[in-house]
């Protein structure tokens, strides 16, 4: 039963066109390039998680949920599939795991940074003065 699901699994991952992976990579790597750097990101999750504890803002629960999920699924030595019978084909759960979660954190990072934006334009504006 091993042996086939192995050869099964080992037949769909040679057949599959190098090329095709190459351009869904660069065009992921292109995206990533137009969009904040991945430090900013970094930053602003962290920024975000201290406007949280304080109090300043409220994030989507499902966002960060699915986030956490993913980044648990991925450091946890439980695979759906696993590196030790597939190898370097194991991986690719993962990978497919840290893309979904990292979209989530994504989209919430971005809300927190349009949230913060709107949060900086009153800023410099003090209250009114009443003049006799």
């Amino acid at each position: 039963m091993y042996f086939v699901l192995h050869n099964t699994l080992k037949n769909i991952f040679f057949e599959m066109k190098k090329t095709k992976l190459f351009k869904v990579a660069g065009a992921a790597a292109m995206a990533a390039q137009k969009d904040k750097s991945f430090l900013d990101k970094v930053k602003a999750f962290f920024r975000m998680l201290g406007d949280y504890k304080k109090g300043l803002y409220k994030p989507d629960n499902m966002n960060l949920f699915i986030g956490i999920a993913a980044t648990l699924y991925i450091i946890s030595p439980i695979d759906i599939i696993p590196e030790a019978l597939f190898g370097p084909f194991g991986l690719m759960d993962d990978f497919g795991i840290l893309l979904f979660g990292m979209k989530y954190f994504n989209k919430e990072v971005a809300k927190y940074l349009a949230w913060e934006t709107s949060q900086n334009v009153y800023q410099d504006v003090e209250d009114a003065k009443i003049i006799d």
